[in-house]
């Protein structure tokens, strides 16, 4: 059973939530069973990608992680296109993964932007609002969502 307090702390922000793996997956558990909500899952999976690349160490694991996700979420042609990454900042991406000079480093951070807007657009949504109203956080209540 997920605590009161843990709860809570979902609702605060979107970071919160995301850092914990329990929130994040009930999160995404929720959004997938919301029927207008395609944008919100698939900024949610764009998420678990970067955190899974920041992971990784070596240079060919993350430039070969990087194109995937680039190819999946932020080129134009995307399968899973999210909302809210700007042309601009898609074709910065693009040109720093065409470097061949770029470093592990710069290749682990690669990503950080466009996760901090996916984060401010699902801190805006309408699923994660849904979501914190559908938390209940009453001291003996569990939660309605787990």
């Amino acid at each position: 059973m997920v605590s009161r307090e843990q709860r809570l702390k979902w609702k605060s922000s979107v970071s919160s939530l995301l850092s914990d793996p329990i929130g994040l997956q009930t999160f995404k558990d929720f959004i997938e069973k919301q029927k207008n909500e395609v944008k919100t899952l698939h900024c949610l999976e764009f998420y678990e990608q970067v955190e899974k690349h920041k992971k990784l160490s070596k240079m060919e694991e993350l430039k070969k992680s990087s194109q995937t996700i680039y190819d999946t979420f932020l080129d134009d042609i995307a399968d899973k296109e999210i909302p809210a990454i700007g042309g601009n900042k898609s074709r910065e991406i693009s040109k720093k993964l065409e470097n061949e000079k770029i470093t592990t480093q710069e290749l682990k951070c690669l990503f950080d932007g466009a996760q901090e807007t996916v984060i401010q657009f699902l801190s805006t949504s309408g699923g994660y609002k849904l979501f914190c109203k559908e938390l209940s956080v009453g001291p003996a209540k569990k939660c309605v969502l787990l």
